[in-house]
């Protein structure tokens, strides 16, 4: 398998912006003012990614040129939100929406200690996720997994299934333990399992699995 960018996977995220940070809050003022969005409560809207771009283009062209000059060494400690919408927009480039959470919270940090040296973190939730087997498997290998699928339960008459990313890594988990299966079937289920941790693990978002025949 080549090497795989979980960010590839992302359909929604969610992000949160907080009312006592400059920048936050004027990103979210004018995403309330300059954007067509949908509403999913009173304190969340949800943006395209190409609307949010449009958006920082236009209003902080001189922080994203400045961004751009920053010394990658000194990026991390120097970013504010700008540079982490920016970045988001570019990384996650299947991205079909981004939710905006808008906290009231007076007591946040986003600093942390990394190496005895004081960053900035910036953290977000994914919320949907594809799977495309074809985009980390070859077909050989999608054909040999789909018996597995299927006796999962996984797949049924369709070539896709809608479960949280948590309950796919237990049904992958309960095949190498209780099934019948081969070393090739084994190796796949760690591929895919693999693909799972870390970050869509922890965040638990549904997963759109999309297999071929």
């Amino acid at each position: 398998m080549d090497s795989f960018n979980t960010a590839s996977m992302c359909d929604v995220i969610d992000i949160t912006l907080y009312k006592f940070n400059y920048y936050d809050n004027l990103i979210w003022t004018k995403c309330l003012n300059q954007l067509d969005y949908s509403n999913v409560n009173e304190d969340s809207i949800l943006v395209t990614p190409y609307q949010l771009r449009l958006l920082l283009d236009l209003n902080f062209k001189r922080e994203l040129m400045k961004i751009s000059a920053i010394a990658l060494e000194l990026i991390h400690r120097d970013a504010n939100s700008i540079y982490f919408l920016n970045k988001i927009l570019t990384d996650f480039d299947r991205l079909k929406y981004i939710k905006l959470t808008f906290s009231k919270s007076r007591y946040f940090s986003r600093m942390v200690q990394i190496d005895d040296d004081t960053q900035i973190k910036y953290s977000f939730k994914i919320l949907r996720a594809t799977l495309r087997l074809n985009q980390i498997l070859s077909f050989d290998q999608i054909k040999a997994i789909n018996p597995v699928l299927k006796e999962l339960n996984i797949i049924k008459d369709k070539q896709y299934s809608r479960g949280s990313a948590g309950d796919l890594l237990r049904l992958f988990e309960r095949a190498l333990n209780t099934m019948d299966i081969t070393d090739e079937q084994v190796d796949i289920l760690a591929v895919l399992m693999d693909v799972l941790s870390y970050k869509l693990e922890t965040d638990n978002p549904e997963i759109l699995l999309v297999t071929d025949w």
